[in-house]
């Protein structure tokens, strides 16, 4: 029940943490909406200009001008999310605790934690390049096998990804390990990981479900899904990578 302990592990230290998670999240959040929103007036772009399906864009707004919105837009989200993690990783597993409103900025490990996802997406991409020859090789006459097949290959990706996951925790904390130490630390677990993220996807649905019960509620049920949406459902995930990383690393016990 290993998949099991660590998805409750992960749940737990969120929501005892919740002071933390407020400190180490609000801050970047607000300060990236803040550029956003800057960038957004500073450009003179008009909100029907961000519609599928506007037709030209308004003689003040330009191609250029767009591409400048949508890079800043991107770079700003990323940098946010990985400033997130980063603190949170290094919260948990150093005990470095955020003060203020904001958390400690560390463009460096910022840095790294980029390098690490850029890297685990690239290997991914990769790795669907045989099933992808294979389903075209396949046909449409075996189209139920096809999807089968990638089905199941997309999951077995999904847990390669996880197993190598740790290697996020380790670049946020300054002690990077390479991609073959992830791969032997979490030899054997596949299965528990497997249960990890049926698990995870089960609670997910079972709060998506709730938020939609709540939604019937005029002011409450609009906060509610804002604080777990945004909030509590993505520090929940980073969490888990983060008790990964203490079980399979670390050889930290689980309480």
């Amino acid at each position: 029940m290993l998949g099991w302990q660590i998805f409750v592990h992960s749940v737990r230290m969120v929501f005892g943490n919740l002071k933390q998670v407020l400190q180490i999240t609000v801050g970047p959040a607000l300060i990236a909406t803040i550029i956003i929103v800057g960038v957004f007036l500073a450009l003179g772009i008009p909100l029907e200009a961000l519609d599928e399906n506007a037709g030209e864009l308004p003689p003040s707004v330009t191609a250029g001008s767009i591409f400048v919105f949508i890079f800043v837009l991107l770079a700003v989200i990323f940098v946010t999310v990985f400033w997130i993690a980063v603190s949170w990783h290094r919260f948990i597993l150093l005990e470095e605790y955020p003060t203020g409103i904001l958390p400690i900025f560390r463009f460096d490990r910022i840095l790294a934690y980029f390098g690490r996802v850029l890297m685990l997406g690239i290997l991914m991409m990769i790795a669907y390049i045989p099933v992808g020859l294979v389903v075209a090789v396949l046909g449409e006459s075996l189209a139920v096998l096809s999807i089968i097949l990638v089905i199941v290959y997309t999951v077995f990706l999904v847990v390669c990804f996880y197993r190598l996951s740790i290697i996020l925790p380790a670049a946020a904390i300054g002690e990077p390990i390479s991609l073959s130490d992830a791969w032997n630390n979490t030899t054997g677990v596949g299965g528990a990981i497997l249960l990890l993220l049926l698990v995870a996807f089960l609670f997910q649905v079972m709060v998506q479900l709730a938020f939609t019960v709540l939604a019937i509620i005029p002011v409450l049920g609009v906060l509610l899904t804002v604080f777990f949406g945004t909030l509590i459902l993505p520090m929940i995930n980073v969490s888990i990578f983060t008790t990964m990383y203490g079980v399979f690393i670390e050889k930290r016990e689980l309480s």
